[in-house]
């Protein structure tokens, strides 16, 4: 029998007219608001997480949908105490509905062994879930909160760029002046590993003695965060893992955070930035190659993942100006590529947000825009092999085509 056809005050009706027993008023082992059966008895604390997300079920007309809630969750689960019937599905529902009904909550979905709920009061939404089978009553209550960050500064075993969650301990880091890593990384539906060397550093976390547990999903939340405000790229998620790619004082640096609520793990590649020439390129040079081949690669620096040209790569501007003001007649196409890392779609549009900017710095510089035209092609246009740091940097290049 689908009880999703009958309004809750139908159900708390039935409670009522067939003396079922009422539930007990919130206890401390309960999860708040509901309390639980007299013939029930808790399994023990409730499991708490400070943060964390839940997906429940709710009716939306004659159709249902998945809703994800995130906030302060609670679980708890009863049997029968020793010596008692287990109730029916049946009876346990309608007690659990009943009070719901009492406290407010509007019910959004039922089945025969399940409840979901949602109670407002004021500026506090809690969701419900009651499931049972008879012999156990699972509850779990969400208390929906927005995301607080609570990861600490960078402090002893920390890596010097990420600190650590405050219920979480230390071990002494592993350090390696050269070694390797894989990292997975998303591109497009397809996860590909990227090895990456340079130096090493592993650090793991534990749980300090009697602290409560975070979620991964809080954990992972904690760091992605962070990462992001360092303005890292995130590279590849899913519920216990973040891989980033971060630039860093000369230095682009690979990190993963692994977690599994009572261990974290941080792993570190810093390789060694690519210097492709030591001086630019030459006015002459360029022209000579634009004459040879209609094409030349620069290797123009920008900020990290971003389209911002870096002061040093005014003296690459320069030269490309003054190619331009010799050569009264030449028109020139920007073509901005990258590497492989990270989702096409991103990549393409970095490659042209690139391209415009080394066009916009030409403008500015007393080209004629007539004369200029931006392209990008993302990772598509590889001249190296993506597979290693080198070619990877190769492949992130700025190249000038004859139009």
């Amino acid at each position: 029998m689908v009880f999703g056809r009958l309004t809750p005050a139908l159900l708390f009706a039935a409670a009522v007219v067939y003396g079922l027993t009422p539930l007990n008023a919130e206890a401390a082992a309960d999860c708040p608001p509901v309390g639980h059966l007299p013939s029930y008895v808790a399994s023990g604390e409730p499991d708490t997480r400070e943060y964390d997300s839940y997906e429940l079920t709710v009716q939306k007309g004659n159709e249902t949908e998945p809703v994800v809630v995130a906030g302060q969750i609670c679980r708890q689960n009863y049997t029968p105490k020793d010596g008692t019937d287990p109730m029916s599905n049946l009876e346990i529902q309608s007690n659990y509905r009943g009070q719901l009904q009492k406290l407010g909550a509007e019910i959004l979905y039922t089945e025969d062994g399940r409840t979901v709920a949602k109670l407002v009061k004021g500026s506090d939404e809690r969701w419900l879930l009651v499931t049972s089978q008879e012999t156990q009553v699972d509850v779990i209550t969400v208390a929906k909160r927005p995301f607080k960050q609570t990861l600490q500064s960078p402090s002893g075993n920390d890596y010097p760029l990420l600190g650590h969650m405050p219920a979480y301990v230390a071990e002494k880091p592993e350090k390696r002046n050269f070694d390797k890593l894989s990292f997975p990384v998303q591109q497009g539906d397809e996860t590909k590993d990227v090895e990456v060397q340079g130096a090493k550093f592993r650090v793991s976390y534990s749980l300090r003695p009697n602290a409560k547990l975070a979620s991964n999903l809080e954990i992972q939340t904690n760091y992605r965060d962070a990462l992001q405000q360092l303005g890292a790229e995130i590279l590849y998620t899913e519920d216990g893992r973040t891989v980033a790619r971060v630039e860093h004082e000369g230095r682009t640096i690979w990190l993963s955070v692994t977690s599994q609520e009572t261990q974290i793990d941080i792993s570190v590649i810093e390789e060694k930035a690519f210097q492709a020439t030591i001086q630019p390129p030459k006015a002459d040079a360029l022209k000579a190659a634009l004459d040879k081949e209609g094409h030349v690669a620069l290797y123009v620096n920008f900020d990290f993942d971003k389209a911002g040209l870096k002061p040093d790569a005014a003296p690459v501007i320069a030269q490309v100006t003054q190619l331009l003001k010799d050569n009264a007649d030449l028109k020139l196409r920007i073509e901005g590529h990258t590497d492989i890392i990270g989702t096409r779609e991103h990549n393409q549009g970095l490659s042209e947000a690139r391209a415009k900017a080394v066009v916009a710095a030409l403008i500015a510089a007393g080209i004629a825009a007539d004369r200029l035209s931006a392209a990008g092609f993302g990772p598509d246009q590889p001249i190296a092999d993506n597979e290693n740091p080198e070619g990877r940097a190769r492949n992130r290049r700025v190249e000038l085509v004859k139009s």
